[in-house]
């Protein structure tokens, strides 16, 4: 009995290994893919407005705040980032530029990336 069992175990951590390493795989490639459109914070409602997106491996939830036409917070709630912490300090650029077309965080390039599309979906339009 335990000679049956054994193959059928060893098939299962393989296939689930294996469709784990696809799905990471995917996300990361959709990262590199993602574009980030541009944002106008002057046509943007004075508010809150929540984002969040999860790409592969790294997921973000922040909210946007506008005030006056423009982006004064961005407040990360969760993000699940690995070895990409560094890519939050991304928020201080977009906040200073008023824009989403900044250069991403050298080491944190896939954080800095789903940051921005976070914040380009609060402000919708992503």
């Amino acid at each position: 009995m335990r000679k049956k069992v054994l193959p059928v175990l060893l098939a299962l951590v393989v296939l689930f290994a294996g469709g784990a390493a696809i799905a990471f795989w995917r996300g990361i490639r959709g990262i590199q893919m993602m574009e980030i459109g541009e944002i106008n914070p002057g046509q943007v409602a004075d508010g809150v407005y929540p984002g969040s997106i999860q790409a592969g491996p790294i997921g973000v939830e922040l909210t946007v705040t506008v005030a006056g036409g423009k982006i004064t917070a961005i407040d990360i709630q969760r993000h699940d980032h690995g070895r990409g912490a560094a890519g939050e300090k991304i928020t201080d650029r977009i906040i200073a530029e008023q824009s989403l077309q900044v250069d991403t965080i050298s080491g944190a390039t896939y954080s800095s990336k789903v940051i921005l599309k976070a914040v380009e979906k609060a402000l919708g339009s992503g």
